[in-house]
């Protein structure tokens, strides 16, 4: 897969490197943060679902990336940690989703507090695997391997 002659992966990578930490950061902000949460509303989630669906298709390109470099044994650590991102990322869509909607409904302090609990966890472990994943990926082009 390419991008005006471009690997896709190389491209798409960047929006799921940036868009899921940033997101992470927002959603325990949301989280802690009563004033977040008037601010950042349905940003939190929309962020969360739009780098959800953007790790697939990152996947994807980086399989036929590889595919096309004959894959080497190289990117493997890279490809490992890469596979992990789908579910974390599932994780933090579906927690975001939902505390945006109980933060509009008005629910009780307890249900708040333990789907706060519940992002704030989804997000760690969101960032972490990107930020593994990323680094696995760059040491994996740019030497180090």
């Amino acid at each position: 897969m390419q991008i005006n002659g471009l690997p896709a992966h190389a491209l798409l990578v960047h929006l799921v490197v940036v868009l899921l930490p940033l997101t992470a950061l927002a959603a325990v902000a949301v989280s802690v943060w009563p004033a977040a949460q008037r601010k950042l509303t349905f940003l939190v989630p929309l962020g969360a679902v739009v780098g959800l669906v953007a790790v697939p298709v990152t996947t994807r390109a980086g399989n036929d990336l590889a595919a096309h470099l004959g894959n080497p044994a190289f990117i493997n650590h890279h490809r490992s940690l890469g596979s992990m991102v789908l579910p974390w990322a599932a994780a933090l869509a579906v927690t975001t989703l939902a505390q945006w909607l109980l933060l509009r409904r008005g629910t009780s302090r307890a249900v708040r507090t333990t789907v706060a609990v519940l992002v704030v966890g989804s997000a760690v472990g969101t960032a972490v695997i990107v930020a593994l994943a990323g680094d696995a990926g760059a040491r994996a082009v740019w030497g180090g391997r």
